[in-house]
């Protein structure tokens, strides 16, 4: 498995309140027009078919499907990409900074051939920069 970690960002919230948050994708659903508008436009089209389901049509990436797969409360979400070929997990992290203050960061692992981690390695660990900044930039 590669390993692609995301940078930190800190949320104006307890830890339990973000896991509870962030663990019920109905929530995000309310919230999403809440993102700024270029990184809404970065998303592309973005649903939530049920509180475990989030789909995306991005530019050059096309449909993505994350499903919430585990929840370890309050400190990890994990969720698995519907690629149809290789696994993606997305694991976000959840670290009290502060009562009222929490890190969230994104890691994004999965099993890539090693000849092709050179041609996708360097988008992966974009997209889990992108994914810890989405949800850090979430106002729930």
């Amino acid at each position: 498995m590669s390993q692609y970690k995301g940078k930190p960002y800190i949320v104006n919230k307890s830890r339990q309140t973000l896991f509870e948050r962030l663990g019920d994708f109905s929530i995000l659903a309310a919230h999403i027009h809440e993102l700024p508008e270029e990184m809404r436009s970065k998303l592309g089209t973005v649903t939530f078919p049920d509180a475990d389901t989030m789909a995306f049509t991005a530019p050059g990436v096309g449909e993505m499907k994350f499903k919430i797969v585990e929840r370890n409360a309050p400190e990890r979400i994990r969720l698995l990409a519907d690629t149809g070929m290789v696994p993606i997990y997305v694991i976000l992290d959840l670290a009290e900074e502060a009562a009222d203050k929490t890190s969230v960061s994104a890691t994004i692992d999965a099993d890539i051939p090693m000849m092709l981690r050179p041609l996708i390695g360097g988008k992966l660990q974009e997209a889990a920069d992108k994914f810890g900044e989405m949800f850090g930039q979430l106002n729930i």
